[in-house]
Formats: structure tokens, C-alpha cells, sequence
């Protein structure tokens, strides 16, 4: 059932972002004035359609994204049925600058499209979000016997850097060790205002989001120092706690979450606490006394939060920035991946990106539109890659014939287009046997 319902948010997904990658082809090539064929929303059969000009624009059976046929390109069986032919609307007949642009169009629709997207989310304002991970990352609490422990990283420490790479919010952190499974990492803190690196090894665990327990990730054993807000009328308000402060300890226990925190309280039996926080940069602490409840001791304290919003600049500067910031981290995965150093487990393929579509399309259409934009911007970059039957391959042959001031024989051509196929034939077996298996039907079954 839960397939079921994965399926129409799928099509949708692959349909909305390979359509608008097609689309960049095709608007592209108009520009140029080349000779457009076939304009399809869909694969498969022609179901309806009209033509104008020279271009039939149609919907075709399999709603999963479009195509754009050309005359000139390879596999165009279609020119003969032109009258026209020889009037220098070919592909084949233009300069290689304009070539070279329509196959770049493609991949620059998919960054459009996710800068779009971000604009309108970061426009309309992604609601109350924990502030925690927005805040410079401070480390609330390390786990015992794990990689931080062991190589001496301490509660109230701010990290700083990941292999030399500056950190300026927690969400940055996690991004960069979730990527990092068994690794050696150079960890940059900040302690007592001095700067060190300490050489962390990471371990690998399950994603908490996956449930097959199989997409492997990095872990070192830290958590953030929460950013708290005082619940007006209790205890810790009464006592002079600010929206803001960073809790880092409670009666010297470092506070790694707000489970630890109602543990503590609970177990306090009402005797007075001694909150240590950060305020500005200073430590400071303050005596708070529980107040008992029906459910319990409690000193009113929650999660601080923050209502993200901008104005139509701010929102597009900060898609640009989100995209950006995206795009590197993509570029890192697919580094590692290609280094052994990531588990190829961690790659979605069609069955995971159908789960995914059907868990986001719950939440709401804020989490559907912000996973049609990474999937999107991920279709963009490793479109790039040059692989002939990718844009990216044509693109490398392209700038290949123009450094040598000559195209290649269709020969060659068709040797380095069989060759990528190829090498994009492994990377589909291996992206499918990721997904299957993360199946429960299958994972028992496969290492």
C-alpha cells in the first residue's frame, strides 16, 4: 500500500524535473532557430498533441518527463520527411558554441528550477524551525567511548572546521560527518577562545531515517548545545533565562537533549538546579527551582525556535546560497563515492526516490517542493558528467573537436558513446542494487 501511494508523487517528480531539463534543450534550440521535431511531455506513444511549424508538441503515454528530437542529431530518422532540408536549421550545421549551449541548457534549467523553488519556500517562509541547528555549533554533550571521546573533544567546544573547511552553523557539521562514514577526519574546535584540530576517526551507522538500518553514515558521537525559550510564568523565566541561551549543563551533567533535560528535572525530587548557559559569549549560571506539575517537577523550558522568512531579494540570495552550498556537497558525495570512501548504499534510486516523494508528499507541499528541487540540482550536475550519453559527454566531445579544430568520425564518436553507456550500465546496476537492497522483501537476502 504504501507503494501504492508512491507512485503518483514519483511520476510527479521525475516528470516535473526532467520536463523542465528538456525544456532547456528545446527553448535553447528555438533561440538558435535550429529545427525542432518533437516537443513530448511524456515517452511512449503519442496520445494528443498539435504542431506548429515544424515542431509537433504532444503528450505522450509514460508521463515520466519528455524528450526533444532534433533534426541533425544522432538517431534522427525524421529529417528525410523535411522539404526543407539543407536550409541550415540542422543541429549538425551549426557553429559548435551554439551545439555546446543547447546541451548545457538542459542541466542550467535544473539549477533554475531549484533556485526558483527556494526562493518561493524561503519567500513564503518556512515557519517556526529549531534554531539549534541554525546557531554556531557548540557541542551540548559527547557520547561516552565514542571517536570524540576518544580523541579528546570536550562539552562547550564549537567546531569550527571539518578537513579544513570552515563551519558556520550545526547544520553545516552534521551535513559534513554524515558524509564522512569511517574516515579519518581533521575536527577543528574552538576551546577557551584557542583554536586546535583533533584528529577524529568516524564510525558508520544506519541513517536514523532509514529503516532497513543499511544507508551508512558518519558519527563521532556529539550533540549541539540547545538553544532554549522560557515558557512565560515558570520557573526558568521567573529565574532570568533568555530565549536564546545555550543550555550546556545542569548541575555540571552536560545536556545533549531535551531528553536529558526532563531526566534531570524529573530526578530532582523539586530541590533548586544550577543552569550553566552561554549568553553573548559568556558563561553564566543560574539557580532555577522545579515547580511541580501533575506530570511532574517542571522548570518550563522548550526548544527555541525561529520563524524563517525574506523579501524577494533576500529569498533569491539565499536559494543562490542554499544551491550552492548543495551543489558542493553533491560534488563531495559523488568524490567519495568514486574514492571508496562512501558506501554505494547511500545512493536513491527510483524505488528510493519513490519512497521518498510518497513520505515527502505527506508532510506537506513545502517538503515535496524542497524534494523536487534537490533531486532536481543532483539531476543538473550529474548530467554534466562526461559520459556520451549524457549532456556532459557531448559537451567533453564538443570542446574536444574545438581544441583540435576538427569534429571526430562518427566512428569514434559512436565508440566513446558506447563506451559511456557502458560505464552509466554499471552505475544503474549498482544505484538499483542500493535500493533493493533497503527493501525489506530483499535486504535479508543481499550482503
Amino acid at each position: 500500500m504504501n507503494f501504492l501511494y508512491s507512485i503518483g508523487p514519483f511520476i510527479l517528480v521525475l516528470g516535473i524535473i526532467i520536463f523542465v531539463h528538456e525544456f532547456g534543450h528545446f527553448i535553447t534550440a528555438k533561440a538558435f532557430g535550429m529545427r525542432v521535431f518533437i516537443f513530448s511531455f511524456g515517452f511512449g506513444k503519442r496520445l494528443i498533441g498539435f504542431k506548429r511549424g515544424d515542431t509537433d508538441y504532444r503528450l505522450s503515454l509514460i508521463p515520466l518527463g519528455g524528450y526533444v528530437k532534433l533534426e541533425g542529431e544522432p538517431e534522427d530518422h525524421l529529417s528525410e520527411d523535411v522539404s526543407a532540408l539543407g536550409d541550415g536549421k540542422d543541429f549538425t550545421a551549426r557553429p559548435r558554441w551554439q551545439k555546446f549551449l543547447v546541451y548545457l541548457a538542459g542541466p542550467l534549467m535544473n539549477a533554475v528550477l531549484t533556485i526558483a523553488v527556494f526562493t518561493g519556500l524561503f519567500r513564503a517562509g518556512s515557519g517556526e524551525v529549531d534554531a539549534t541547528y541554525m546557531s554556531a555549533p557548540v557541542i551540548g554533550a559527547v557520547e561516552a567511548d565514542s571517536p570524540a571521546a576518544r580523541a579528546g573533544v570536550q562539552p562547550g567546544d564549537e567546531i569550527v572546521s571539518v578537513d579544513g573547511k570552515r563551519i558556520a552553523a550545526w547544520e553545516d557539521a552534521m551535513l559534513a560527518i554524515l558524509i564522512r562514514p569511517d574516515a579519518d577526519i581533521q575536527l577543528g574546535v574552538r576551546r577557551n577562545g584557542a583554536e586546535q584540530t583533533l584528529p577524529v576517526r568516524s564510525t558508520a551507522r544506519p541513517h536514523a531515517e532509514d529503516t532497513s538500518g543499511k544507508e551508512l553514515v558518519g558519527h563521532i558521537g556529539v550533540t549541539p548545545v540547545l538553544l532554549v525559550k522560557p515558557i512565560p510564568g515558570e520557573p526558568a523565566m521567573e529565574a532570568g533565562v533568555r530565549p536564546g541561551d545555550q543550555l550546556l549543563k545542569v548541575d555540571d551533567r552536560p545536556i545533549g537533549s531535551f531528553a536529558d533535560l526532563v531526566e534531570v528535572v524529573s530526578a530532582s525530587q523539586g530541590k533548586s538546579l544550577r543552569l550553566q548557559l552561554r549568553r553573548d559569549g559568556q558563561t553564566l549560571e543560574i539557580p532555577v527551582t522545579p515547580r511541580q506539575k501533575a506530570e511532574g517537577p517542571r522548570i518550563g523550558l522548550g526548544p527555541h525556535t525561529i520563524f524563517k522568512q525574506y523579501d524577494l531579494r533576500g529569498a533569491f540570495a539565499e536559494a543562490c546560497r542554499t544551491t550552492w552550498l548543495q551543489t558542493k556537497l553533491t560534488l563531495e558525495v559523488v568524490k567519495r563515492l568514486l574514492t571508496a570512501r562512501l558506501s554505494p548504499k547511500t545512493m536513491m534510486g527510483p524505488l528510493g526516490i519513490g519512497k521518498k516523494a510518497g513520505e515527502e508528499a505527506q508532510r506537506g507541499l513545502a517538503a515535496f517542493l524542497q524534494l523536487i528541487a534537490m533531486i532536481s540540482l543532483q539531476v543538473g550536475i550529474l548530467n554534466l558528467f562526461p559520459l556520451a550519453p549524457l549532456d556532459g559527454g557531448h559537451l567533453a566531445i564538443i570542446g574536444l573537436e574545438g581544441l583540435i579544430r576538427r569534429d571526430l568520425s562518427l566512428d569514434m564518436k559512436a565508440r566513446i558513446a558506447n563506451a559511456g553507456a557502458l560505464v552509466l550500465l554499471g552505475l544503474i546496476v549498482v544505484v538499483l542494487y542500493s535500493d533493493l537492497s533497503k527493501t525489506s522483501a530483499l535486504s535479508k537476502y543481499l550482503p
